[in-house]
């Protein structure tokens, strides 16, 4: 299972009761998702969940999943796609 959750201002939103915020969230999941595809059966049997930092500098905390795991996510946000299956 993959859970996301957008952190602003040292706050944590797991639920989006603002509609901005909710519509953010939805297509900041589409994007992960599309980015992950290669890899997705792999996050499926794991659970982790994605903290995605909206500050001055944003940037995206992967936590939950097992090492190996954590760094081919890590490889493929940064543009490397050799993955060990």
């Amino acid at each position: 299972m993959i859970e996301v959750a957008l952190s602003y201002k040292n706050r944590e939103f797991f639920q989006f009761e603002d509609t901005f915020l909710a519509q953010i969230a939805e297509n900041t999941k589409k994007l992960l998702y599309a980015l992950l595809e290669d890899i997705y059966d792999l996050l499926a049997v794991e659970k982790g969940y994605f903290r995605i930092n909206l500050d001055h500098h944003p940037k995206i905390e992967v936590e939950g999943f097992s090492n190996d795991l954590r760094h081919q996510i890590e490889r493929t946000l940064r543009g490397e796609y050799d993955y060990d299956y």
